[in-house]
C-alpha cells in the first residue's frame, strides 16, 4: 500500500513527520536510487528501496510503552555528561524507542517511550491540551492565596508567564505541603521554577498522569507495553 514518504519515514521512528519533510526538501531522501525533493511524493515501504542519508529505511511495528522513570536518570539516549540515562534502565529493545517529551533528572514518574514520530507530534502540541497531573511536595505551608495566585497564570519565569493550571492541596504542615498540579502544557522544569518563584522549593516531583493514561501502581524502574488506544 503506497503512503506519503514523510508518514513512512516518520513511522520508521527516524524523525517526525515534520522533520521528514525537512529531509525531503534537502534532498537527503533517495526513492528506488533517485533522489525525491516532493513533499507529496507516494511509496510503498514493502515495494520500494528508500533511503534517509544514505541509510535504507525499513518498516517498523508502532510500539508504545510506559516507564516508571527512577530519580537520577535523565529522559535522553546519549549525553556524555551524563551519569545515567533512561536506557541505562530500561533492556534493549528490538525497535528504536524515543521519550514522548521529558522529565528531568531528579523528577520520577509517568514517561511514554514509542518510535511512533506521528504521535509524539500530535500529543506534544499545545493546540491539543493534553494535561499532565503530578504529585508535587514543596517547602513550608504554602498559603492559600499562593495556590491561587499560581492556579491563574500569569507568573513570569524567565522569559515568560505561566498558564493556568489546576491544583488540589491533600496535606499541609509547617514544614511541606502535599499537592496535586494538572498542566496542560509542559516547559521544561517549570513547575519546579514555579515554587522557586513563590519561594516554596520542590521537595518531590512525580508525574502520576499523561493524558487518560496513569501510572497507577507500576514500581520505579518498571514498564510495560500498552496500546495507542490507552493514549490517545
Amino acid at each position: 500500500m503506497k503512503e506519503r514518504l514523510n508518514k513512512i519515514i516518520s513511522k520508521s521512528g527516524v524523525c517526525s513527520r515534520r522533520k521528514a519533510d525537512e529531509l525531503i526538501s534537502s534532498g537527503k531522501v533517495k526513492l528506488n536510487g533517485i533522489i525525491v525533493t516532493a513533499l507529496g511524493t507516494q511509496a510503498d515501504i514493502q515495494k520500494d528501496t528508500i533511503l534517509v542519508n544514505n541509510h535504507p529505511l525499513k518498516k517498523e511495528d508502532d510500539t508504545y510503552i510506559i516507564f516508571h522513570k527512577p530519580k537520577g536518570c535523565i529522559s535522553t539516549a546519549k549525553d556524555r555528561f551524563a551519569e545515567k540515562t533512561i536506557f541505562d534502565v530500561l533492556p534493549k529493545f528490538p525497535v528504536r524507542l524515543f521519550p514522548v517529551g521529558r522529565l528531568d533528572k531528579n523528577t520520577e514518574g509517568l514517561l511514554i517511550l514509542t518510535n511512533d514520530g506521528d504521535l509524539t507530534q500530535k500529543i506534544l502540541h499545545p493546540k491539543y491540551e493534553i494535561k499532565r497531573i503530578y504529585e508535587v511536595r514543596v517547602k513550608d505551608n504554602l498559603p492559600k492565596k499562593i495556590v491561587e495566585q499560581i492556579e491563574k497564570g500569569g507568573i513570569k519565569i524567565e522569559d515568560y508567564r505561566t498558564s493556568a493550571c489546576e491544583i488540589k492541596v491533600l496535606s499541609r504542615t509547617a514544614l511541606k505541603t502535599q499537592l496535586t498540579l494538572t498542566l496542560h502544557e509542559g516547559k521544561k522544569r517549570e513547575i519546579r521554577k514555579i515554587f522557586e518563584t513563590v519561594g516554596h522549593p520542590v521537595i518531590h516531583l512525580k508525574r502520576i498522569q499523561f493524558g487518560k493514561l496513569k501510572l497507577g501502581t507500576l514500581p520505579s524502574g518498571k514498564w510495560k507495553y500498552i496500546k495507542i488506544e490507552q493514549i490517545i
